[in-house]
């Protein structure tokens, strides 16, 4: 007789769960945004790179001087790569890239200065915004001495000079070792020079490739070591051939996989207009050319859809903010991280993949009512070998999409919004083990779970309520979203609705675990080539 009030208060106070737990993932999510607004993006630090590698490349002798073929086809491949841009000209746009991160970092310092001053007015954490705080100095004084030399370069030495005054100035008497090398090079380019002890040892520590160069060159002259500058010019040729050699991995894969793709969109377009019925994008004939294109039938109403998007979020947020952080600190480990990047790329994949894998047994539970689960759900199947050419092509059809509204976002978000810690390992480690590792969390682990959550089940979820182009436009959003960065969101957007139509198209979650693949493969190895020192 109560059975069935029971099971209707059972339901409330599941549903009362469910909704605090949506409030509190809103919440999480809101702040995390907030959080990585307060970062320059990534993007913005990778141009610097670039940039740098662009001037260690400028370093190449003269190739009328040289009688070596080799030299010749070097500076070839150089010319190819940046046009017909003269060195000062490069000097001039390096410059322009310097001064616009430099202006960014310092618009963040000022406001984390000012809630460092107010904490109680936003309230935020006082402690973390002063590490925030610490490290967004740290990074005004890198980029300004370097944005000095620059300026030095382009016959602006009171500009420099007045640019390394700056980083006294904002340090004060905490002086980095950013702030020291300021000094030095204020003093070699100032009338009369002025000489530090162990100049060549700071500015070897804190510079490397072009700016180096350029420093001790004006170091050795000054304390009147010629017979140093031949070793120095020796030193500079390897660095070019090695420069010249990543801009080359760096630039090729956007290059061929956006010119790819621009073919395959415009062979996409010349189906649509002659040959319609069998292009990927009209839907009328699937079942009569394709009869792997079955509708998803959904069992569940959007409530289990929900239940399923809430926990997984919930136990995510759970095990990396709470569980694993507390249990990495009583085991050490995040101690030992900061020096050691084969712990911090340990302690990227061992999160990621306790974090997501409560995934699976969520969904055996929430779905257990339903099983067995109509044909065609979370299908991975090798054969027939369609997929590939699915996964193949998806890639390359991204490419040039993402490629153009990821320049649009860092336009309009002037280069906040970033904040990726897998960034320095893979720009600053030298151990192949690490590199290894993060491979595996972002070219297996990240593709299996992720596609298996958000194309093989959200995806046909939401096609029950929502027109199938809804269903991949919201689901592509939600899969940006649960990457929690600002400047992610569109980019990610973009590539979760082209991994969304891959997989509404073949039926086959192998298609999109593959396109995923392929493109954080391709990040992977292309911040390698313009990171590896």
């Amino acid at each position: 007789m109560d059975s069935k009030p029971l099971h209707e208060k059972s339901l409330n106070a599941k549903s009362l769960l469910l909704s605090m737990l949506s409030l509190l993932s809103v919440l999480f999510i809101v702040f995390t945004l907030q959080a990585s607004w307060n970062n320059p993006q990534e993007q913005t630090k990778l141009d610097l790179l670039q940039t740098d590698l662009i001037l260690q490349a400028t370093q190449i002798q003269d190739p009328k001087t040289e009688n070596s073929q080799g030299r010749l086809q070097k500076d070839d491949i150089f010319q190819v790569l940046i046009g017909e841009s003269k060195p000062q000209d490069i000097y001039t746009q390096a410059l322009s890239s310097y001064q616009e991160v430099l202006k960014a970092n310092k618009s963040t310092l000022t406001r984390l200065d000012r809630l460092v001053l107010n904490p109680d007015s936003g309230g935020y954490d006082l402690e973390a915004i002063s590490k925030q705080q610490q490290k967004k100095l740290t990074s005004v004084s890198e980029i300004s001495i370097r944005a000095g030399l620059l300026q030095m370069q382009t016959g602006n030495i009171q500009g420099a000079i007045a640019t390394w005054e700056d980083v006294a100035a904002l340090e004060g008497e905490s002086m980095s070792s950013y702030g020291l090398t300021a000094q030095i090079l204020k003093g070699l380019w100032s009338e009369p020079t002025m000489l530090f002890p162990n100049a060549e040892t700071q500015i070897r520590r804190t510079l490397d490739g072009w700016y180096r160069k350029v420093a001790l060159t004006k170091l050795y002259q000054a304390q009147q070591r010629d017979e140093k500058l031949p070793e120095l010019e020796q030193q500079a040729q390897i660095e070019v051939n090695l420069a010249i050699n990543r801009l080359v991995v760096v630039n090729s894969i956007p290059l061929i996989g956006g010119s790819v793709g621009i073919l395959v969109w415009l062979g996409l377009l010349v189906q649509w207009i002659f040959f319609r019925k069998s292009s990927p994008f009209h839907r009328k004939s699937d079942l009569d050319t394709n009869p792997n294109q079955i509708s998803w039938q959904v069992p569940w109403g959007i409530e289990t859809t929900w239940e399923v998007m809430v926990l997984w979020f919930t136990a995510f947020c759970l095990m990396t903010q709470l569980v694993l952080p507390l249990i990495f600190e009583f085991l050490g480990l995040q101690s030992r991280a900061s020096e050691d990047f084969t712990t911090q790329a340990l302690l990227v994949l061992i999160p990621y993949t306790l974090s997501v894998i409560p995934m699976l047994p969520i969904l055996q539970a929430s779905l257990a009512a339903y099983r067995p689960l109509p044909e065609g759900w979370f299908r991975i199947k090798i054969t027939p070998p369609q997929w590939l050419a699915w996964g193949i092509g998806g890639y390359f059809a991204a490419v040039p999409l993402v490629l153009i509204v990821s320049v649009i976002s860092q336009k309009f978000l002037q280069g906040q919004g970033g904040g990726n810690p897998l960034l320095p390992i893979l720009t600053e480690s030298q151990n192949d083990l690490p590199k290894f590792l993060l491979w595996t969390t972002l070219a297996i682990a990240a593709p299996f779970f992720e596609e298996y959550l958000f194309r093989g089940f959200l995806l046909p979820s939401l096609s029950k309520f929502l027109p199938v182009w809804g269903a991949i436009a919201l689901s592509g959003f939600f899969f940006a979203l649960a990457h929690l960065n600002v400047a992610d969101i569109i980019p990610l957007s973009i590539l979760g609705m082209v991994m969304g139509f891959v997989y509404w198209r073949s039926k086959n979650l192998l298609s999109s675990m593959l396109l995923h693949c392929l493109w954080n493969s391709g990040s992977f190895f292309a911040l390698i080539a313009l990171g590896g020192k």
